[in-house]
């Protein structure tokens, strides 16, 4: 425990943001050393990382996922392992979810499993949404496509230690909608010699906004504006390029694809009756996390096996998770773990994951192995 205690406060001290986790994967790669993998691949899709560990008979591959990155965010605690790069901390649990999967390696060397294998997955790039995209199709390339795949998030505001589970599905989808429109710039003594975008964008904010109102949709969608803006600071300039951006959520995929082609018809209708041309993408887009009722299912038996208290969630977490992009490809499992109830929450500067917690989720993963590989 307190090897891992040193690990993960190691890791909360030199956070790394998406795409630049080579310290964190070097950091990661020493400790497995000690607990010798039958197999240790680098370098997947950046600086990911595969540590296997096999079995000596045939049987099911259990893939454990945990996140690498950081989130461009100044930590506000004083703690001595606090993060010591400016702007960038440790906010979201990641250093935590590092360590419950490092313990793993810790029990397999001490005890094998039977049969299978278990791939323990360090993935990059959790936070832009990228990485569990690209991260998939590496790992069948090298020959570790996985039985199933499971992961834990952390999660604040529920009892400590308690197991979460969606009713099927545990968190939302979500995507960025960015639009942009294109007029005619004009000096702003004769705006009628040019195509402003404004009136455009005040029908376009106040439109999107309106159709999560619609009764079409099976369940919770949500529109967030998040920026707009009209040309630059020129007083002497009527501008001809406006920037709209919102964030799209569902709790469900098909809500999401209905979502997101009547965001596109309604821009594109306002654009065309203003005489602007516009241009629209998504991006970051996550797929909602929609869990196996099997793996649930046998995540409950842990559950009463080690007297954890088990919380279904009546609705999805609306915040959107990239192991997502698993549990469309494989059997996925992903479940929260309860950190306390007046625990700072996610995302926020005085966040920090509780040591005391390790190893309750190195217990709940090595139940599923045990369940499956004996």
């Amino acid at each position: 425990m307190e090897e891992l205690i040193r690990l993960r406060r190691e890791l909360h001290r030199n956070p790394e943001l998406s795409g630049s986790e080579r310290a964190t994967a070097k950091r990661i790669r020493f400790f497995l050393s000690r607990y010798k993998p039958h197999e240790l691949y680098s370098g997947i899709s950046g600086e990911g990382m595969a540590a296997v560990y096999n079995g000596p008979e045939e049987g099911p591959t259990l893939l454990f996922r945990c996140d690498m990155d950081a989130l461009p965010i100044q930590e506000r605690n004083t703690l001595p392992y606090s993060s010591s790069v400016p702007g960038v901390a440790h906010l979201c649990g990641h250093d935590g979810h590092m360590a419950m999967v490092s313990g793993l390696a810790v029990r397999l060397s001490q005890n094998p499993i039977k049969k299978g294998r278990v791939v323990l997955f360090y993935q990059p790039e959790e936070e832009n949404g990228k990485g569990a995209e690209k991260s998939i199709d590496r790992l069948i390339d090298l020959g570790l496509t996985p039985t199933y795949t499971f992961a834990i998030h952390n999660m604040p505001k529920y009892p400590a230690g308690s197991l979460v589970v969606g009713r099927n599905t545990f968190s939302s989808a979500s995507k960025g909608f960015v639009i942009r429109l294109f007029g005619k710039e004009s000096h702003a003594a004769y705006p009628e010699s040019g195509l402003n975008p404004a009136l455009a964008v005040s029908d376009i904010i106040r439109e999107l906004l309106t159709l999560q109102q619609e009764n079409r949709f099976e369940d919770f969608v949500l529109v967030t504006l998040i920026h707009a803006r009209i040309g630059e600071v020129a007083f002497g300039t009527s501008p001809g390029y406006a920037e709209i951006m919102a964030t799209l959520r569902a709790f469900h995929n098909p809500d999401m694809e209905l979502l997101s082609a009547k965001a596109i018809e309604l821009v594109e209708a306002i654009a065309a009756k203003h005489g602007l041309r516009v241009e629209t993408q998504f991006t970051e887009e996550f797929p909602a996390s929609v869990c196996d009722e099997e793996l649930t299912s046998v995540l409950e038996g842990i559950a009463g096996e080690q007297n954890r208290k088990l919380i279904s969630m009546e609705q999805p977490n609306r915040w959107s998770e990239d192991f997502a992009h698993f549990t469309v490809a494989f059997p996925s499992l992903i479940f929260g773990l309860g950190l306390g109830e007046n625990h700072p929450d996610l995302h926020t500067p005085h966040y920090d994951f509780p040591d005391s917690l390790i190893d309750s989720g190195v217990d709940v993963f090595e139940g599923l192995i045990r369940k499956y590989l004996g």
